[in-house]
């Protein structure tokens, strides 16, 4: 049998509840309360740090009791989740919605992969980004739930593609790597706009990156 990947239905995905910090809904599910909680809590990370997001810190600058903080996101992990969201893959999900029907794969993941650098808003949110990366990966609760995110990227980039390799699975194990490649462009420019803000040429770095894999796909087996 192949070990093809296979294609999932676009959008999000529920993730499994966990009792070290569920976080089984996509952030657009939440409610207003839980929502207000996460922009405290995005806020919090922004202006003062990783080591500033707490239970009791975000649930006093909420203004709510730090029970309704637990109740709804169990510990730090599922919390930092939320804020990973709505710092990055809340970003993405807009950009696959905005993309997903134009109508020639090639176009479609050439204005994907543009569109891309957008995702990295400027210094303070590279910065979060980078914080929630590095520190959080740390925590086996939150690393997990990254982990997750990564996959939806990643399945999500050869969807819009249409990178079906069919049985060749030597094609179908290149492509998901391009497609890893292409993720993983989010995180290296947040993490060199987050050191060196004014040094660093977004629209010209994926516009490359655009480039790079129209190559690939034109020159590859069946291309």
């Amino acid at each position: 049998m192949s070990d093809t990947p296979q294609k999932r239905p676009r959008g999000r995905p529920r993730l499994n509840s966990d009792p070290q910090g569920p976080l089984d809904k996509w952030i657009a599910g939440l409610s207003p309360t839980a929502l207000h909680i996460v922009e405290v809590a995005r806020g919090v990370l922004l202006e003062k740090g990783y080591d500033a997001v707490t239970l009791e810190a975000v649930a006093l600058k909420a203004n709510v009791d730090p029970s309704t903080v637990r109740r709804q996101f169990i510990s730090k992990a599922g919390l930092l989740h939320a804020v990973f969201d709505r710092l990055q893959a809340e970003p993405w999900e807009a950009l696959v919605e905005r993309v997903k029907d134009i109508p020639a794969p090639q176009e479609r993941l050439h204005a994907y992969i543009s569109g891309l650098g957008a995702l990295v808003e400027g210094g303070q949110s590279a910065v979060g980004i980078s914080e929630v990366l590095a520190r959080g990966l740390r925590d086996p609760v939150l690393r997990s739930k990254i982990a997750a995110d990564y996959d939806i990227a990643r399945d999500g980039t050869l969807e819009l593609g249409e990178l079906e390799a069919g049985e060749d699975e030597e094609l179908a194990r290149r492509q998901r790597a391009l497609a890893s490649l292409i993720v993983a462009a989010i995180d290296g420019l947040s993490l060199q706009v987050a050191a060196d803000p004014e040094g660093v040429d977004q629209d010209l770095v994926f516009a490359m990156l655009a480039d790079m894999v129209r190559l690939w796909l034109r020159d590859r087996p069946g291309g």
